[in-house]
């Protein structure tokens, strides 16, 4: 009974002074101090796993160097545009910076991929005062998602640091109103490796952040960011915070904070964070094992009015492989219904490239069903994959309709590429200097088959091609190609 009831009915003289036992007050200390005792142990079972990252560049550099493999200058030889003095010295200050999650057993710490994109080299400092410099096993610029990790012999230790995975949650588990924890590592702050934490709520589970002119200027043009997939927290996020963890009360990371609400018109005191949802989840697991992360491709536009309405179809994509048309309405991408076009990307991104799905369309107030196989979204910008499979003979290959989008600058214009063309194929993106392909392939060229068998992806193409020896017949839509060994 509420206890201005209880109180009331207690003047009347209608129930005793006594109120029952389930019915007493709620002591509220014990509430609280339970509330912090939950909060507290959430914090002691992530902190150890948070990191602090330093960017250093040089001056008038715009290309990400510090990529496993990649000759990179010696870090004593940087003047950053942003800090001052020797990095492995207490008293160096960066101005550029923001934080990391350790997830792998390997010492993988994920990041926002624009906390590092552009280093030359990235410095770390981690639980128990350990430093290191570390460098990017690959990179998403669709997610904004990176993963580092400790270079080979780059300790302030002369030894490998020791680093603590945080156990991964399940953001669609949260609601509006969820308790969260932000952690993060501002830099400068940080040289006891400690990372600051603010408590808060979930206040929304699906926001977006608009394009702004950072992003028109990077090249990877629209993100998953600026579509309705974000955290909004109400927990402040310090400077040097982005690429920090969320955590629930269980302490499990269930979001990697990305942004403030700077831009213009957004609340200036919300966060953002991408939810490990199973999107992420699966882009985070491609990332640990050095992979380019690939999305789901169906190859239509919708109108611009919010509808889902066909607007146009990219020739030779999947969709128009299924026969969709202009003007057909998307009800449904397997069990996830579509209402716009926000809702179909995301709908069809976070299924893996060559999955059987099955969309339905209304087409002329009718419904029908299609069978699909999905291909690779084009992804832009600036990705990093330092475990890719091996190139057959010097080539390269990929979708043959990736080239009506530009992708690659080596590529020339797409000439072969038109809406009669009935042949499917798989486009050439690199030759290799004197490998045995030189001089017999361009890039741009489109392989139809490979001894006969016709090649339609480049999973199909490396199925046909592995096993075979000696000179080897292609056939390409300007001719015959033969490549020996």
């Amino acid at each position: 009974m509420h206890s201005a009831l209880w109180l009331t009915c207690l003047l009347c003289g209608q129930i005793s002074a006594e109120p029952n036992p389930a019915e007493r007050p709620v002591n509220a200390a014990a509430v609280v101090a339970a509330l912090e005792t939950v909060v507290e142990d959430s914090i002691s079972q992530a902190r150890d796993s948070v990191v602090a990252i330093s960017r250093i560049r040089r001056e008038n550099s715009d290309q990400t160097n510090a990529v496993k493999g990649r000759s990179t200058p010696n870090p004593v030889d940087i003047r950053p545009m942003a800090g001052f003095g020797d990095p492995m010295s207490p008293d160096f200050q960066s101005f550029d910076n923001g934080s990391g999650v350790v997830i792998g057993d390997q010492g993988q710490i994920v990041t926002a991929f624009h906390v590092v994109q552009g280093a030359d080299s990235i410095y770390v400092r981690a639980a128990d005062r350990q430093e290191f410099y570390a460098e990017i096993i690959a990179a998403d610029p669709r997610s904004d998602l990176a993963v580092i990790v400790p270079k080979a012999s780059d300790s302030a230790f002369g030894r490998q640091p020791r680093l603590k995975p945080i156990r991964l949650g399940q953001s669609e588990k949260l609601n509006q109103g969820s308790f969260v924890i932000a952690l993060g590592n501002p830099f400068n702050a940080a040289k006891d490796g400690k990372p600051s934490a603010a408590f808060g709520i979930v206040s929304n589970r699906a926001r977006r952040l608009d394009l702004n002119l950072e992003d028109s200027n990077s090249g990877a043009g629209r993100q998953l960011r600026h579509l309705p997939t974000l955290l909004q927290l109400d927990a402040k996020l310090n400077l040097g915070m982005s690429g920090g963890a969320v955590v629930n009360m269980n302490g499990e990371l269930v979001g990697i904070t990305t942004s403030g609400g700077t831009p213009q018109g957004f609340d200036a005191q919300a966060g953002y964070a991408i939810p490990i949802d199973p999107l992420s989840r699966r882009a985070i697991a491609s990332l640990k094992d050095g992979r380019a992360v690939e999305y789901g491709f169906l190859g239509v536009s919708l109108s611009p009015a919010g509808s889902n309405s066909v607007n146009n179809v990219t020739p030779k994509t999947p969709a128009a492989k299924a026969g969709l048309m202009q003007l057909d309405e998307i009800v449904s991408v397997g069990e996830m219904e579509v209402s716009d076009g926000d809702g179909l990307v995301l709908a069809v991104n976070a299924l893996p490239v060559d999955t059987p799905v099955e969309i339905v369309v209304r087409r002329q107030g009718k419904p029908m069903k299609k069978q699909v196989r999905l291909a690779r979204f084009p992804v832009m910008g600036e990705v990093i994959a330092t475990n890719k499979p091996e190139p057959w003979r010097g080539v390269e290959v990929d979708f043959s309709y990736l080239a009506n989008f530009g992708l690659r600058r080596e590529l020339p214009a797409p000439v072969f590429i038109r809406p009669t063309d009935e042949l499917e194929g798989v486009i050439v993106t690199e030759v290799a200097p004197n490998s045995p392909a030189f001089g017999k392939l361009a890039v741009g060229a489109m392989i139809v088959s490979v001894e006969g068998k016709a090649v339609r992806s480049p999973a199909e193409f490396r199925t046909v091609v592995q096993n075979l020896k000696g000179t080897v017949r292609l056939v390409t839509i300007d001719g015959p190609v033969e490549i020996g060994d």
